[in-house]
């Protein structure tokens, strides 16, 4: 689609007399204007044009289709009526299939679920066109129903149930020589939270490149979110401010007004936030959308944001009052990885103003959320911050028998001396090469050793 540009003006002139070919041009230009160029408005325009071409024609399948398009921008720049459009596309009645169920009014009313958080209606319509893709659909139909429950699955806290989701949507799109910018920004997401950090990353650097190569912005975007979150989720805030940065000039003036359908900027505003840019990420929480409900799991997500950046500012005592509230919402909408991360970081902000007992409480719920879902990164995250508090109030008599090391130092120090490198290290222990080293670098100071050959000495000292 991103070199059609010409072929799109000649097809139009050649189908000026005939409205039903025009519309279908129509429909093309609107869908290269969203995916390959980024531009929703262009995108909206070009789907209304398609919508009342087809109408004229008196073609329901085509106009089905060219009002999804025009649905889906209409949510993406919050401009019109986006759910009247779509009840309009239902009301024609036409099968799932008929044109690409990726392209269907009943896909379309499935993605608006997710960005809504009904995750429950969400995955019951994909169930329906799951079965209809089976047995009427095209290998791409599979891949985006697959890739959009592995969405559903990661919403809900049903990790295993995501990468599984994801795989199929992967392998399949690698089999059939698709596009591989969308299933690998799905497998990404899915590996964020079930799998690894390092795996999520390579996954978002794969897609990213893809995408790029491909001319598909949208997804080209969705993988640097991933990349992004991953870097700020490991420590590595600078990686993450450089990849939020890169997404916030491709968007630009093009920027959703929707904040549901892309929930990247929280994420951008905490990475700014840890590497203390205060008014940067206060720029970019001014951007909040008035017509986003404060009380929305979207509205939660830019609150706890808002939160770290009073933390940094002075204002702690306000920025922990916010965060029960936002963990209650996503609560409220079953949105059980969203409140423990709120936990997380109610926890991270009262550790670093000594309130032991508060931090404590904070990362337990958090770890017991992260345990149910079987989220295995972020458990580890949480666990090395219990490991961290707990290494506080210890003394160093107590730790005697493990050699003074907390249990994540202690089994990093065991994989390490089993001949471990750093970043298998990571990937076993699901956490960055970052937070290796600088584990490792504590390691050789309680032991005081400066080798791996001298780590393994003094273990095999403290356990005779």
């Amino acid at each position: 689609m991103a070199g059609v540009a010409g072929l799109l003006e000649r097809c139009r002139r050649l189908a000026s007399s005939d409205p039903q070919s025009l519309a279908a041009v129509e429909l093309r230009a609107a869908i290269r204007a969203n995916v390959s160029n980024s531009d929703p408005h262009e995108a909206l325009g070009a789907a209304r044009k398609a919508a009342e071409l087809a109408r004229s024609a008196g073609r329901p399948a085509l106009e089905a289709a060219s009002l999804t398009m025009r649905a889906r921008m209409e949510r993406v720049l919050n401009e019109g009526d986006s759910r009247a459009t779509l009840d309009r596309a239902l009301a024609l009645d036409v099968a799932a299939e008929a044109d690409g169920i990726a392209n269907s009014p009943q896909y379309l009313a499935a993605r608006h679920a997710i960005f809504d958080d009904r995750l429950a209606e969400a995955r019951s319509r994909l169930t329906v066109l799951l079965a209809v893709a089976e047995q009427h659909g095209q290998e791409e139909d599979l891949v985006d129903i697959w890739r959009s429950l592995a969405e559903v699955e990661v919403r809900s806290g049903a990790c295993a149930k995501a990468l599984a989701w994801a795989g199929k949507a992967l392998d399949a799109s690698v089999a059939a020589g698709l596009s591989l910018g969308p299933a690998c920004y799905t497998t990404a997401l899915a590996q964020s939270t079930g799998g690894s950090f390092a795996a999520a990353l390579r996954y978002a650097a794969y897609g990213e490149r893809a995408a790029r190569e491909e001319g598909d912005v949208l997804h080209r975007n969705r993988n640097l979110w991933m990349a992004g979150a991953v870097r700020l989720h490991t420590g590595d805030i600078n990686g993450a401010v450089t990849a939020f940065a890169l997404l916030d000039r491709t968007e630009d003036s093009r920027r959703p007004a929707d904040p549901s359908v892309f929930r990247w900027q929280p994420d951008a505003i905490e990475a700014l936030v840890a590497a203390g840019e205060l008014t940067s990420a206060q720029n970019m929480i001014l951007t909040f959308p008035a017509t986003a409900r404060q009380d929305s799991a979207t509205g939660a997500g830019w609150t706890r944001a808002r939160a770290l950046l009073l933390d940094r500012a002075g204002e702690t005592d306000r920025a922990v009052e916010l965060l029960p509230a936002a963990a209650e919402v996503f609560r409220r909408d079953g949105l059980p990885l969203e409140e423990a991360r709120t936990h997380l970081a109610r926890g991270r902000i009262q550790r670093a103003h000594r309130r032991q007992a508060a931090a404590r409480t904070a990362f337990q719920d958090a770890r017991d959320l992260y345990l149910l879902a079987r989220a295995q990164p972020m458990l580890a995250t949480v666990q090395e911050h219990l490991d961290r508090l707990d290494g506080q109030g210890r003394s160093r008599s107590r730790e005697e028998g493990r050699a003074g090391l907390t249990d994540s130092e202690a089994r990093l120090a065991d994989l390490v001396s089993r001949g471990a490198t750093n970043q298998q290290a990571a990937q076993q222990m699901y956490i960055s090469v970052k937070t290796v080293e600088s584990m490792l670098s504590r390691i050789y100071r309680k032991l005081r050793v400066r080798s791996r050959t001298q780590l393994l000495a003094a273990l095999l000292a403290h356990t005779g």
